[in-house]
């Protein structure tokens, strides 16, 4: 966390970069303070809450008004002919007022970069950092990456540089391959200019972040290119943890269909049962059926790696399974839910990662 002292008020706050889902704390101290009022302002939305103070103290956690900023995000309105900067960040600026004897006040302003994700507690997880991901060409596919301010990135081909992608600003930005990009076996996405630092954040015991810049470090991605079909395969899109869109491309495994019964029994004993009250009318019943479809998904024999990028699924609200192309529109999505379960990782080299996905509900008929 970052420190400032104005008048007697020391303020503790986040650091430069944040994530929604994890503890925004805010701590201010201070001789005859009452309490700190806090504005957070966005693009296009303002929030205002007020904490008292306790023996001159006050205690703090902002997390659920950062989330509101994210709300109104669209997920599924993706690019995949231009690069694009995402909602899944986003700048916020703070003004801390405290109040002193119910009268003096003391402001303070800083900005937090908010990503619309979670780091794991304890876990020193690393933000930005190198990742290995896969392309199943003729699918739609972006990586993400995080840039801190005006960059550039090098693509290389199978291992000659080829192009550079330009990224303008501070933000959580998507860049699409499409069927023109040739490459025959493997992208490398370097730095070539600008900040793209991984960021490993360590000493959660107080549940907040203490970041440590790990520099900036030149590879940043690689990008395997599969070509071969899966007979029958389920394509799939969700958002991870660090707020990136992840693709795979899933073996279709057993169909399980779940019917259940939603009866209302009603009878009419004022009036006689016949046919003028419809079919079945006679009989005052109405009957209808639900339809549950799930589907086993497998990635066989995926690195560890692999099955941890993989795993995210299973936690992720937003996943999304691909419906193919319409002519002018480009790739069609249907959102769909991963089943709740169990999931056991071995120690082995490699290992099958299995989920199971329940599919949109089926409309059935009425009696």
């Amino acid at each position: 966390m970052r420190e400032q002292t104005k008048d007697n008020i020391t303020l503790l706050y986040p650091e430069e970069l944040g994530f929604a889902f994890n503890t925004c704390l805010l701590i201010a101290s201070g001789e005859r303070l009452e309490r700190i009022g806090v504005t957070i302002t966005g693009e296009d939305k303002k929030e205002r809450v007020y904490f008292d103070s306790l023996n001159g103290k006050c205690y703090g956690d902002i997390k659920e008004y950062v989330q509101t900023f994210f709300d109104t995000l669209s997920f599924g309105k993706i690019s995949y002919e231009e690069k694009e900067k995402t909602k899944m960040g986003m700048l916020l600026s703070f003004e801390i007022v405290a109040i002193k004897d119910n009268q003096n006040s003391v402001a303070f302003n800083f900005d937090v970069y908010y990503i619309w994700g979670a780091l794991k507690l304890g876990g020193k997880e690393i933000y930005n950092d190198y990742r290995t991901l896969t392309w199943f060409r003729g699918y739609p596919f972006t990586f993400g990456i995080y840039a801190a301010g005006n960059s550039s990135l090098l693509l290389s081909k199978d291992g000659v540089a080829d192009s550079f992608v330009e990224i303008p600003e501070q933000g959580v930005w998507n860049v699409p391959l499409t069927l023109l990009d040739n490459a025959q076996n493997y992208y490398d996405i370097d730095v070539c200019l600008g900040t793209f630092t991984a960021v490993t954040f360590d000493r959660s015991f107080d549940l907040t972040f203490q970041y440590r810049f790990d520099g900036t470090q030149t590879k940043k991605l690689r990008i395997n290119i599969v070509d071969a079909c899966v007979d029958g395969g389920v394509y799939l899109r969700w958002i991870n943890r660090h707020g990136f869109y992840c693709y795979y491309l899933f073996r279709r495994g057993e169909e399980q269909i779940k019917t259940t019964t939603d009866n209302l029994f009603v009878r009419n004993n004022l009036l006689t049962y016949d046919e003028a009250y419809g079919y079945q009318g006679y009989t005052g019943r109405q009957q209808q059926m639900k339809r549950e479809d799930v589907v086993s998904l497998c990635a066989p024999l995926v690195d560890s790696e692999t099955w941890d990028m993989l795993f995210d699924i299973a936690t992720s609200p937003c996943v999304d399974m691909f419906a193919g192309y319409k002519d002018g529109e480009g790739a069609k999505w249907l959102s769909v839910t991963v089943v709740a379960g169990s999931y056991t990782k071995i120690g082995a080299v490699l290992q099958d990662f299995i989920c199971s996905i329940q599919l949109p509900d089926i409309n059935i008929q009425k009696l």
